[in-house]
């Protein structure tokens, strides 16, 4: 990561003409947390700015993650221990937001979950029921608990025509210790085993999750900047959500990547402390 912030010879680069004055005017900023914010739970140089930042400044702040292993609570708590106070609605997981989705689209069903107890328990709090045998949906999440055992019965589910929900489609998530499996490693070993495709992945690229925080926010797209630090998810769901999109450079992305993908961000940030400063005017 360090290497990354030494490819970008200035604090920022602006990548569209325009787009840092029209970041500053945003009105919600979206921020990814695992990369972004902190890395395994230690905020970076510049996190506490940033949401000081916000603030002072009157700025909405959500943060939006793919993560889909915990809780809304034991996120609401990690950021009290930081001296980050967030309501609940100041939390978006692709786990919560996969579970409310397929009660609106199907109702109340059996669910089978590749997952820790967390995610379980917030799949019961929304009105499913969450079984181990004959399910009418199967979904697999970021499950630090994973065994055998579990992508066996994924295996053996799926292949019986059970709905083969993916929470999100990272292969791997950040950590001090390097890149863990994700969600979408997971379903990679369903997918091959089974022989079966996800009927629906959820989470980052996908727009629904940013398109949901805008409507709750009741704030034009063009008001909206998405901050990430992975060119396939966070960018490119704010690009397809329509929103105005900072790279940072504290997480997986370097300046290699951007310079090969056909993924642009309007704006690149070596860390969220710079984006303080440039909303604050300091740069």
């Amino acid at each position: 990561m360090d290497n990354a912030n030494q490819n970008l010879s200035e604090p920022y680069a602006e990548l569209k003409e325009g787009a840092k004055e029209r970041i500053k005017n945003c009105e919600l900023f979206i921020l990814d947390i695992d990369g972004t914010f902190y890395l395994s739970g230690k905020p970076f140089e510049g996190s506490r700015k940033f949401v000081d930042a916000l603030g002072r400044l009157g700025k909405k702040l959500v943060f939006l993650t793919n993560n889909s292993n915990r809780t809304i609570e034991s996120y609401i708590n990690e950021f009290e221990e930081m001296g980050i106070k967030l309501g609940r609605n100041q939390i978006v997981t692709a786990g919560v937001a996969t579970a409310e989705y397929l009660l609106e689209e199907f109702g109340p069903k059996r669910v089978y979950i590749v997952g820790t107890d967390d995610i379980k328990y917030e799949f019961q709090r929304v009105g499913h029921t969450v079984v181990e045998e004959d399910p009418e949906v199967v979904v697999v999440t970021f499950d630090k608990t994973l065994t055998y055992e579990k992508i066996k019965k994924a295996t053996q589910f799926v292949s019986k025509g059970a709905l083969f929900v993916v929470t999100n489609p990272d292969l791997n998530c950040p950590s001090s210790e390097g890149p863990l499996p994700d969600a979408g490693a997971i379903a990679s070993a369903v997918r091959k085993a089974s022989g079966v495709y996800p009927n629906i992945i959820f989470g980052k690229p996908e727009p629904k999750l940013i398109e949901m925080v805008i409507r709750h926010n009741n704030v034009g797209k063009n008001e909206a900047c998405m901050v990430g630090d992975r060119l396939y998810t966070d960018i490119l769901a704010g690009i397809q959500a329509g929103t105005w999109t900072v790279l940072v450079l504290t997480g997986e992305a370097n300046m290699e990547q951007v310079q090969k993908s056909p993924i642009k961000p309007h704006l690149i940030a070596k860390d969220i402390g710079v984006l303080a400063d440039i909303l604050l005017g300091g740069i």
